[in-house]
């Protein structure tokens, strides 16, 4: 009976959960964004429905509250996953998912073991594409990211990470998998 129970928990997924590095100066920078639009939301709204009589008048406040609407929701979807985002990879026999926590209109995303090649870690200070070179720099170095591999095909895991991060996770992640 002891044998069964041990040999099931090796169908127990893994978690591994990754935080995300905050940037203060994005977290200060949005906070003001989502406070002063959700008060100019508010302020139009009141102002608006107290004034305006006619149709046309309040269909020209909704199209203005609807611009605001969105700024406020693009701010909110930045400040939150600045602050409180972070990445949860649940390895399963099978499967590989990957979820965003805090990260607004994103999915969960699975990968199948038999589809996958290799992990590795990647430097992107020089990124290329096929529009040109974009350069990224950090003070803290945290310019590397675990990709996976798939018929030549590169997916970002966990992005902006420092070397030594990128590194432990990669080799986590082959350790448990393979």
């Amino acid at each position: 009976m002891k044998e069964n129970l041990h040999s099931n928990q090796s169908d127990i997924p893994t978690i591994i959960e990754i935080k995300n590095k905050t940037n203060w100066l994005t977290a200060f920078i949005t906070s003001i964004g989502v406070i002063f639009l959700s008060l100019m939301g508010f302020i139009i709204i009141i102002l608006g429905l107290l004034q305006y009589d006619d149709f046309f008048a309040l269909t020209s406040l909704s199209s203005i509250t609807a611009i605001i609407v969105c700024l406020f929701i693009f701010f909110l979807y930045i400040w939150l996953w600045n602050n409180f985002g972070k990445t949860v990879l649940t390895i399963d026999t099978e499967t590989l998912t990957i979820e965003y926590k805090n990260k607004l209109f994103t999915s969960p995303k699975t990968y199948l073991k038999k589809e996958t090649d290799r992990f590795e870690t990647k430097d992107f200070k020089i990124e290329r594409h096929q529009l040109g070179v974009r350069y990224h720099f950090s003070i803290s170095g945290s310019t590397y990211s675990v990709i996976l591999i798939q018929k030549e095909t590169e997916t970002r895991i966990v992005n902006w990470l420092t070397k030594d991060k990128a590194d432990e996770i990669a080799s986590e992640l082959k350790r448990i998998w393979y």
